[in-house]
């Protein structure tokens, strides 16, 4: 395993070596050429190539220089491994908001999600988000403890615009939006609209949005404060997301007009 390590390691201390691998997998090219593309003096390339070239990963042919077979592979997975620390980084902070015992697939799914964190200077940035979400398909499927008059204006503007909507709430929810006398007018709205259902569970486990194939996870703390959300159109946390939804709506029940009245 060192002698692998050491050869990771050969790569990843050096920007020239990965970007002459690089250049050379896209197309055979000349020292020049190669020179004038990495910012590298003509003797680190010189160097370069022939500790490339020592190891099987280019070769020589008159005055051009190609990767080899093995080279193609080796550039590859490096490139693999480098996009895969590339993500874990980006999603380490959102991550630690994600409980374990919630998340049943592969966390490299979220390789490609959209991370939206709260901006220190305008914490709304989760609600525009979220409302823009509302907006980009025909149907929502959700289960969330969110209780902003926000969130509940949005829904049924989209709602009378012809969006489908069927969501699962908790019982604070329903309490928040009867302390709250715009909330419950809106909520009633949505309950008399044909296009929406709306549902109380005791408990669900996470927030989760659903609008047509596109899943978006709201993260929250200890405290439960929204930190972020990550929104993704993979097709294990799509599956992931239905059972969820599906889970809790045999759970609940349906949410009758006179429970949101004060």
């Amino acid at each position: 395993m060192e002698a692998a390590l050491d050869e990771i390691a050969y790569l990843a201390n050096s920007a020239n070596r990965v970007a002459i691998l690089e250049l050379l997998q896209e197309s055979p090219r000349g020292r020049r050429e190669l020179v004038e593309s990495v910012d590298a003096s003509r003797v680190t390339v010189a160097r370069i190539l022939r500790e490339l070239e020592g190891r099987g990963w280019i070769e020589r042919s008159e005055r051009e220089y190609t990767t080899t077979p093995l080279g193609c592979w080796v550039c590859e997975r490096f490139k693999d491994i480098v996009g895969d620390f590339e993500a874990e980084r980006r999603l380490r902070e959102p991550l630690q908001w994600l409980s374990s015992e919630v998340v049943t697939f592969d966390v490299r799914r979220l390789r490609n999600a959209e991370v939206v964190l709260v901006d220190g200077s305008d914490a709304t940035v989760l609600l525009r988000e979220l409302a823009a979400f509302h907006r980009a398909g025909e149907r929502i499927r959700a289960v969330t403890c969110a209780s902003a008059p926000r969130i509940v204006e949005n829904l049924r503007d989209v709602v009378v615009d012809g969006t489908r909507l069927e969501l699962v709430v908790t019982p604070a929810v329903v309490d928040a939006a009867r302390s709250h006398p715009p909330t419950a007018q809106r909520v009633n709205e949505l309950l008399a609209h044909a296009n929406a259902d709306l549902y109380v569970c005791e408990e669900v486990p996470i927030a989760v949005w659903i609008v047509d194939d596109t899943v978006r996870i709201d993260l929250t703390d200890d405290r439960n404060v929204l930190r972020g959300a990550l929104v993704t159109d993979d097709e294990a946390v799509y599956a992931w997301a239905i059972d969820i939804f599906e889970t809790c709506l045999r759970e609940a029940t349906p949410l009758a007009p006179e429970e949101v009245c004060a």
